[in-house]
């Protein structure tokens, strides 16, 4: 059996826990953090919105992927210990205008996914803005994952499953076959996973050199109140409005190379005005803002596989929640030798080795 010890326990780090056990490994996964997660932590999977959003508004070289992800979320929903905290509702999405609006919905077409035009008579089926938005487009395709609910869920199928989680455990350093804490604590593995967002330490770093690729990209988010029941998440340039398991969240900003995490009230104050711009004053802000940092890498996409003698699961930017079942399975292949397919293959971190 398979020993794999994962150091990270965001959304990555527990979709890969739970991926490994159901594909017979012995897990440990080693969290910094608390077990239960807080918007107000270090750790960007509990501060973000969990937008699940696989269709971009122009074509990428990973889009089947980020679709192929999404399916996963939606298949592997039915009966998990977390299905009450995802919802699949969809997304009206407000283009710029009609050329970008066409280019959405032929990029949709094109994977194969379906994104009509909205009249304002069907708006007011799918969203409760009385605001007319031009340009509108109904995709089917997206949902909403809620952070606290899901991690929670995560690790209750990770440790049903068998994984165990040690959480408010710091690892100082690892090999290539160990992890060790500050206060001496070894854990032995055939294989380390480093999924540390954001935070990796200067040690971590020189044992996963494309570590140091990733960097802090701020994000600020508000709570907000609807003036009505919000079904399908509102998409518009420069902002989103997601209906979660409790509440209601504006997104978002980024600022980059920004460590902190305070939630600036200009930059919060600036997004709700550029939203009630388009939406004609209908959202009231709550008082609960707060901001994560997200662990970017050069180009937006994610680094998965080998870096020195680890494997690594990083730098999954704006995509994090997304992307994470289809990380698990590219994980899984890794640690138990199964076929990299080329898609996969183009998300390793050699992509970015120069000559």
């Amino acid at each position: 059996m398979k020993r794999v010890v994962i150091v990270g326990g965001g959304v990555i780090g527990l979709w890969c826990a739970v991926r490994l056990r159901q594909g017979g490994a012995h897990v440990t996964l080693v969290e910094s953090e608390p077990e239960h997660p807080t918007p107000f932590g270090p750790t960007a999977s509990a501060a973000a919105a969990g937008m699940l959003a696989p269709i971009p508004d122009e074509p990428s070289p990973h889009d089947a992927l980020a679709l192929a992800s999404f399916d996963l979320w939606k298949q592997r929903s039915n009966g998990a210990e977390w299905a009450d905290g995802v919802r699949f509702d969809g997304a009206v999405i407000a283009s710029r205008d009609a050329t970008s609006a066409e280019a959405l919905r032929a990029n949709a077409a094109r994977l194969g996914r379906k994104a009509s035009p909205l009249s304002q008579a069907q708006m007011r089926k799918v969203s409760p803005f009385a605001t007319k938005l031009d340009h509108a487009t109904f995709v089917a395709d997206e949902g909403v994952a809620d952070p606290l609910r899901v991690m929670t869920g995560l690790a209750m199928q990770a440790r049903a499953l068998g994984a165990l989680i040690d959480y408010d455990t710091e690892i100082a350093n690892v090999t290539a076959s160990a992890a060790l804490t500050h206060e001496g604590r070894v854990y032995e593995a055939d294989e380390i996973l480093l999924a540390p967002g954001a935070w990796a330490s200067e040690r971590l770093t020189a044992t996963a050199p494309a570590l140091a690729l990733v960097r802090p990209g701020k994000g600020c988010l508000v709570q907000v109140t609807p003036p009505g029941e919000l079904g399908a998440t509102l998409r518009a340039p420069g902002f989103y409005v997601v209906r979660r398991r409790e509440d209601f969240v504006l997104g978002s900003t980024l600022e980059s190379d920004r460590y902190d995490r305070r939630a600036d009230p200009a930059v919060t104050e600036k997004l709700l005005a550029e939203a009630n711009a388009l939406l004609g004053g209908e959202l009231q802000a709550d008082e609960k803002a707060w901001a994560g940092i997200r662990p970017m890498s050069p180009d937006g996409w994610p680094m998965i596989g080998p870096s020195g003698d680890v494997l690594i699961a990083a730098g999954h930017s704006r995509n994090g929640w997304l992307l994470a079942p289809i990380t698990a399975e590219i994980i899984s292949a890794y640690v138990f030798g199964g076929e990299i397919a080329p898609e996969w293959a183009a998300l390793s971190p050699e992509r970015f080795k120069t000559s």
